[in-house]
Formats: structure tokens, C-alpha cells, sequence
């Protein structure tokens, strides 16, 4: 193959690359959904985001527009699309509701909510209006409003609060101060006590015939139970041969209770000392409270000034209003900084057949599903067959990535996009890839790049040639693990290629972080 050709290849790879970038910055072909509901306002949705009936997803928003009714009404008119087998799951009628469900961390979608009706269809959404979302600042007003309208109310259950624990603290005292002046008294109780037990006995001797009447009524009565027992015979047997079972089950649990009792005896000892301890740590606690209390009912520190304080109170109000404020300013920005999703990752592979290869590590930032910048560095490795000079240690021994990707045509059932494209940098030479699924989960990779030919022979990073053009499949393992296995240098010198890759998602890396926080 000689350098026209190659160049001539390289070419309408980027001519088809131009032709996507084109296609997705003009939207040409681009779905708009056969359906669409109307809402008076909508909050956070966008293009892109879920569409749920009864909180499972069945479709896609496809366009979020302001229109106008034939009323001259303005309104948001939101199209979307549903999967063609799930369309005659979505029944609707006049009890659907339709309304903006809100994530807590940013990001919304259109939840379908309905136990009745009629297959979907565009015809029975003309009649149908949206529920008007309600906003986190909205409900942070109205608290504010009540507190505001009930603010003398809450001054005087703060007062009752008070009262109710000076009354505790004052009954308590008096508790202690009953006992430790009956204490004559109560010493007297146990003393009486025991001769109760001397007079029981004299009222026995002094009615015995009724004790002896009341036996033989006892015995008439074990006659009565003994015919009861002859009559149900059967039953009684049926019972008694499944009480020695039911014996050692409770035989077996009480073992295991004694046994469990005497492998943690310390600990149980431990706990009830503890217990002892925070006893009197509890009245301390009683006592800082009642002084706290006192302070607040005084008008004392942040918070007796907090509640006693109109001054304060209104500059508090007023805080709360600009922050209020300075909070719709910046919500353009934290709303796209809510859908931000960024990867590290690792990645490697060698020539099997020639020696050599590349290892690296790359940060991935996705400010929307469908597109990413992708950064990173890489080592290269010379193949076996060739002797190679030392690095210079003054130089930077490693080459650079820089990608800005695509993906397109979303599948919605797997959740995915079946292709992903990305051009810049790779291992500092000009160049693109494209990954696509297959089926299941293996897939598609495919590297195209300038060879690096302008060094010595001896470099390390020389290679001979024009244009480096790697393809493989990949199988993912786990879920952010996968391994790769193709052929590499297609264009002048194939080889069989093998390689890894490994991401870990910025939840990842949070969950990682709390369970290193969490370990001893």
C-alpha cells in the first residue's frame, strides 16, 4: 500500500467524522416524538431526560418549546416519545395526571401517573393539561411566610416549653425532698410488711373450716377436670406427643441464650456499668438544660436574642431573602453543573505479536449523556525487535490525549448509545476513535491515528510508517472492566492485540472515599 492510498484512507476518515459532527450540530434527523402534553411551566427538563409511567421508564423527552395556545395562552409544549412495544401499556384517561418529577440532585423528568384508561395516543393528549411543578425556593418562601404569620405563636410555645420544664425540674426536687422526709415512714412500711405475713397466718387457723370447705370444693372441681380430660382423651394424647418437641426447642433456646450470655459477659457487664455511668451524666445534662432554658427565656446568647430580639429577627428574614436571591442568579449554573458526571479510568494493551504496547490513565468529563472531553497521558513501549536508546531524563518521556467525543442514536431499552465517536490528540498524534456495542456486552473499538515518524530510529516512540490503525473487540467483565482483543499497526505491520481497561464513576470514587472514612 503505498502514501497515496493511506492518505487517501485517512481522509474520508476525517471527511466521515466532519459529515457526524455536521448531522449533530445541525440536529438533521432528529426525532421530535409523536406525542405531547402542554404544561403551564416546567421546571429543570430538558431534551434528553426520562420519560416514566407509574415511575418506569418508557420513553424519551425529545423537545422542550414555549407556544402559544389558541387562546393566546403562553405555555410549554413537551414532546416525547415511548417505546413502540410499551405504547399499549401507557393507558391514559381523565384521571392521568402528568407532571415534572424532580430529582434531588438536580435533573427532572415526565412521570405519567394512572391506574386506568386507553392505549396512548396523540388524539387523547389534546385534551390533556400538566400539573404545575412546584419549586424547592417556592416551598422555602412559604415556610418563611409561616413562620412569619406565626410568629408571635411560636414565641409563646418557646415561653410554654419553659414553663413545662422549670414545673419538671421544681417537681422532681420535690420528689427527692418527700422521700427524704418519709424515709421514718417507709422503713416502717417494710417492718409492717413482715407482720402481715404473722397475721395471714393467724387468719388461716381462725377460718379453717372455710379453708376446709374450699378444699373440697378443690377436689369436686379435679373430678369435673378428670371427666374433661376422659372426654377429650384423643386430643390431650395429640398434644402431649408434641410436647417433648416443643420442650427441647425451648430446651435449644435456652441454651443458645445462656450460651450467648456467657460469650459476651464482659460486654454485658461493660454495658450496665455504662448504663450506671450515664445516669449521672443525665443529670447533668438536666441541670445545663434548665440553665440553657433559662438563658433562651431571658433573652440571653444567639438564641434568646434569635427569639426575643425583632431586630435580629428581621435581619435574619432579610439574609434569608437575598441568599434566596443570590440562589436564582446562579441556578443556570449549578443546573448544568447537576448533570456533570466525570470517570478516571486506566487503560493498556501490548502486541502480542511484535512486543510492545501502551499504558495510561485518562480523566472523562460528561457535561451531557451524549458528549465528553476525555484527557489523559501514555507511556508507549518499543517492540522486542528493536534496540532503542535511554530516555533523556530532562524531557518529558510521555505522550498526551485529548479527545472531544460524541455518542449517538440512544437506544432506550438498554439504556445506551449505539455509537461513540471522538477526534484530537492520541499519544500526541492527530487522530480519532469509534466504539459501538455489538450485542450484549460485547462491543466495538477502533483507533485511528498519524504515526510518530519524525523521530531517530532509536527513539523508543519512532515507528515506521504513516498511519497506526488499531480495531478489537471488547467484552466487558464487570460492570466498568472490560478487555480488548483485535489487531494492531493494520496498515504496515499487523499484530494481534490484547488489552485492559478499567473506569471508576465519580459515585464511585465517593463511595470508595465514605467506606475509607468508615474503616478503623
Amino acid at each position: 500500500m503505498n502514501s497515496e492510498v493511506k492518505v487517501g484512507i485517512l481522509f474520508f476518515i476525517g471527511l466521515g467524522l466532519l459529515l457526524w459532527f455536521t448531522i449533530f450540530v445541525t440536529q438533521i434527523g432528529q426525532a421530535k416524538g409523536s406525542f405531547a402534553i402542554h404544561f403551564p411551566r416546567v421546571t429543570r427538563l430538558k431534551e434528553g431526560d426520562q420519560v416514566t409511567f407509574n415511575g418506569v421508564r418508557v420513553g424519551t423527552i425529545t423537545e422542550v418549546a414555549p407556544v402559544l395556545r389558541e387562546d393566546g395562552t403562553p405555555v410549554v409544549r413537551i414532546s416525547f416519545s415511548i417505546q413502540s412495544e410499551r405504547q399499549k401499556m401507557v393507558l391514559i384517561d381523565g384521571k392521568t395526571e402528568f407532571r415534572i418529577a424532580q430529582g434531588l440532585l438536580g435533573g427532572s423528568a415526565l412521570d405519567i401517573a394512572s391506574r386506568s384508561g386507553q392505549p396512548i395516543t396523540p388524539e387523547l393528549l389534546k385534551t390533556q393539561i400538566g400539573k404545575e411543578p412546584a419549586g424547592i425556593d417556592e416551598a422555602l418562601a412559604s415556610v418563611i411566610a409561616l413562620v412569619e404569620e406565626n410568629r408571635t405563636g411560636i414565641k409563646e410555645a418557646i415561653i410554654s416549653v419553659k414553663d413545662g420544664l422549670d414545673r419538671f425540674g421544681k417537681m422532681s426536687t420535690e420528689i427527692q425532698e418527700l422521700v427524704k422526709e418519709n424515709r421514718t415512714e417507709v422503713k416502717s412500711a417494710i417492718v409492717n410488711f413482715g407482720e402481715m405475713s404473722e397475721r395471714i397466718g393467724k387468719l388461716v387457723e381462725e377460718n379453717r373450716e372455710a379453708v376446709k370447705s374450699a378444699i373440697t370444693r378443690f377436689d369436686e372441681m379435679s373430678t369435673q377436670i378428670r371427666d374433661l380430660v376422659k372426654e377429650n382423651r384423643e386430643a390431650i394424647k395429640a398434644t402431649a406427643d408434641k410436647l417433648p418437641e416443643a420442650i427441647d426447642n425451648v430446651s435449644g433456646a435456652a441454651k443458645t441464650i445462656k450460651e450467648t450470655v456467657d460469650e459476651n459477659r464482659k460486654d454485658i457487664k461493660s454495658a450496665v456499668t455504662n448504663i450506671s455511668d450515664a445516669a449521672a451524666k443525665f443529670d447533668k445534662v438536666g441541670d445545663n438544660l434548665k440553665v440553657i432554658t433559662d438563658q433562651i427565656a431571658s433573652g440571653k446568647g444567639t438564641a434568646g436574642k434569635l427569639v426575643f430580639d425583632d431586630q435580629l429577627h428581621d435581619k435574619t428574614l432579610n439574609a434569608v431573602e437575598n441568599f434566596n436571591q443570590r440562589m436564582e442568579e446562579i441556578k443556570p449554573i449549578t443546573t448544568n453543573l447537576s448533570d456533570l458526571r466525570f470517570y478516571l479510568g486506566v487503560e493498556g494493551g501490548g502486541d502480542m505479536t511484535h512486543g510492545g504496547g501502551v499504558g495510561g490513565a485518562y480523566l472523562r468529563l460528561e457535561p451531557r449523556p451524549w458528549k465528553f472531553y476525555q484527557a489523559g497521558v501514555s507511556y508507549r513501549f518499543a517492540p522486542d525487535d528493536r534496540d532503542v536508546l535511554k530516555d533523556d531524563p530532562n524531557k518529558l518521556n510521555v505522550d498526551f490525549n485529548l479527545l472531544i467525543g460524541w455518542r449517538f442514536f440512544v437506544d432506550d431499552e438498554a439504556q445506551r448509545y449505539r455509537l461513540s465517536i471522538a477526534a484530537g490528540l492520541v499519544d500526541s498524534k492527530l487522530g480519532g476513535v469509534i466504539e459501538a456495542p455489538v450485542v450484549g456486552n460485547l462491543g466495538f473499538y477502533a483507533m485511528v491515528r498519524m504515526k510518530d515518524n519524525n523521530r531517530v530510529p532509536l527513539d523508543r516512540r519512532y515507528e515506521d510508517g504513516d498511519v497506526m490503525v488499531r480495531a478489537a473487540l471488547t467484552y466487558r467483565v464487570w460492570r466498568r472492566v472490560s478487555i480488548f482483543a483485535g489487531g494492531t499497526d493494520l496498515a504496515d505491520r499487523p499484530g494481534l492485540w490484547v488489552g485492559l481497561r478499567a473506569e471508576l464513576l465519580d459515585n464511585d470514587l465517593r463511595n470508595l472515599t465514605q467506606v475509607t472514612a468508615l474503616s478503623p
